[in-house]
């Protein structure tokens, strides 16, 4: 817990307790610069001194740092609790003096991440990473480092003949009290493009005949994000006479949508996937049927109603919105 405010009684042993108990017992030793993921230059706190003098008195109402590690895991990791880790041992102590407590109340903890993460399909409320609930007095900070790139995940392409594209997914979740500062990118997750329309007429072959033709549209393309959404399949199911299949859409990217499939004969091409968090173009219509929705995107961030920004900065790029009072998973 926090130590002491100032004109209060304070001891190297109240100073250990907090910080755990330097080599030779030297407070000199308390002097720290520790550089962890994006963090650079860390004090043992802020205002501990780091060169020169030290005393007794530059303890008062400080605490210990934790930084949880969302920066050394493996590429493109999906769907992390930032509580989890810490409740795993992924962090660093500042000073290294000591374990982290259980319990978090009363300590400052740093979530830094400072890699590129992704989320899941399937929901909107999924994110790449997450806070996690904390225990109360926890002073929580959260860091997106200049290397980061947090990606929602793409919505699918909509199948061939109208079908819909799929939402995309979400980057970030806030579930409790954080000061919260991106340097990096956050990308929520693209829509998919909906399916291009078919193509049912009676094609001329002579002055007195006719022949039924059937085209299928064309997929749409996946929407961007991590992972990325899958081109929508087309079909050659029920093509006739002088009737052609579509083709299916093309996967997106991490920041750009996938291309739709092209339509059969006079059949709807498929629309493309959203790009940088958007959501996806509607397939195209033909003479028979208007072609499918595009899947809406996800949100950049998302804050639950335990969870708020004490203070927001943005140094960096947020593609996508920020919603409040969301679900988060």
């Amino acid at each position: 817990m926090a130590l002491q405010a100032a004109f209060n009684p304070i001891s190297f042993s109240d100073i250990t307790t907090e910080f755990g108990i330097p080599p030779n017992k030297n407070i000199g030793a308390f002097r720290v610069s520790q550089n962890v993921g994006s963090l650079q230059n860390r004090p043992l706190d802020t205002g501990i001194p780091q060169s020169g003098t030290i005393k007794f008195s530059d303890f008062y109402s400080k605490r210990l740092n934790v930084v949880v590690d969302c920066f050394s895991m493996p590429d493109l990791t999906t769907r992390t609790n930032a509580r989890s880790r810490y409740d795993n041992d992924n962090v660093i102590v500042i000073g290294n003096f000591r374990g982290r407590p259980t319990n978090s109340s009363n300590i400052t903890v740093f979530i830094n991440a400072n890699q590129r993460l992704g989320s899941g399909k399937g929901s909107i409320n999924y994110v790449a990473l997450r806070t996690g609930n904390w225990d109360a007095s926890t002073d929580l900070r959260f860091e997106v480092g200049p290397d980061a790139q947090i990606y929602g995940a793409g919505g699918n392409g909509g199948n061939a003949n109208s079908g819909t594209g799929d939402f995309g997914t979400s980057a970030i979740g806030i579930e409790y009290p954080v000061i919260f500062r991106n340097l990096g990118y956050i990308q929520a997750g693209s829509g998919g493009g909906g399916g291009g329309a078919y193509r049912a007429r009676n094609v001329q072959t002579g002055k007195k005949s006719s022949e039924f033709a059937y085209s299928t549209g064309g997929g749409g393309g996946g929407g961007a994000g991590s992972p990325v959404g899958n081109g929508g399949f087309s079909t050659n199911s029920g093509v006739t006479g002088r009737g052609s299949a579509g083709s299916p859409g093309s996967p997106g990217g991490l920041q750009n949508g996938g291309p739709g499939g092209g339509g059969g004969s006079e059949a709807g091409p498929g629309g493309p996937g959203g790009s940088f968090g958007a959501g996806g173009s509607g397939g195209s219509g033909s003479g028979s049927a208007g072609g499918g929705p595009g899947g809406a995107g996800g949100s950049a961030i998302r804050v639950s109603s335990s969870g708020s920004f004490i203070s927001y900065t943005n140094n960096g790029t947020v593609n996508g919105p920020v919603v409040s009072g969301a679900g988060v998973e």
